[in-house]
């Protein structure tokens, strides 16, 4: 087999995980409170909110209703739980089903030049 080696990307083996999220304090403290959810869904959206990274309750309804195969229930009728789960299937995450895992994870603050500061968090480990 010949090793290829492609510039600019990063590659890993198929049974390894690495996961890299960054964004402002601001965004983080309402992530890891639970105001805001964790959108690595959406792709198959119509919503104009599929491509923020992160997003209130209501933008997650709406992104998930409005997709290519929308849901078969009303999800606002749903309980806080199934609600929760249905988003964590959809990948859509509170900071909770995020860092629930049995992959390692990690945050770490930065502050910019300019004096913002950047939270840097994810996962990563063996999931196979």
């Amino acid at each position: 087999m010949k090793k290829v080696i492609r510039r600019g990307v990063f590659e890993t083996n198929s049974s390894s995980t690495h996961s890299i999220t960054m964004c402002s304090k601001d965004e983080y403290d309402n992530f890891d409170s639970g105001k805001l959810y964790l959108n690595e869904g959406g792709w198959s959206s119509l919503s104009g909110n599929k491509d923020k990274q992160f997003v209130t309750k209501d933008e997650a309804i709406e992104i998930l209703t409005n997709n290519k195969y929308p849901p078969e229930t009303d999800l606002n009728i749903l309980s806080g739980d199934e609600l929760e789960e249905y988003f964590t299937e959809n990948k859509i995450y509170s900071s909770k089903k995020y860092f629930d895992s049995d992959l390692e994870s990690f945050e770490n603050t930065y502050k910019t030049k300019s004096g913002e500061t950047v939270v840097a968090f994810g996962k990563y480990g063996y999931d196979g």
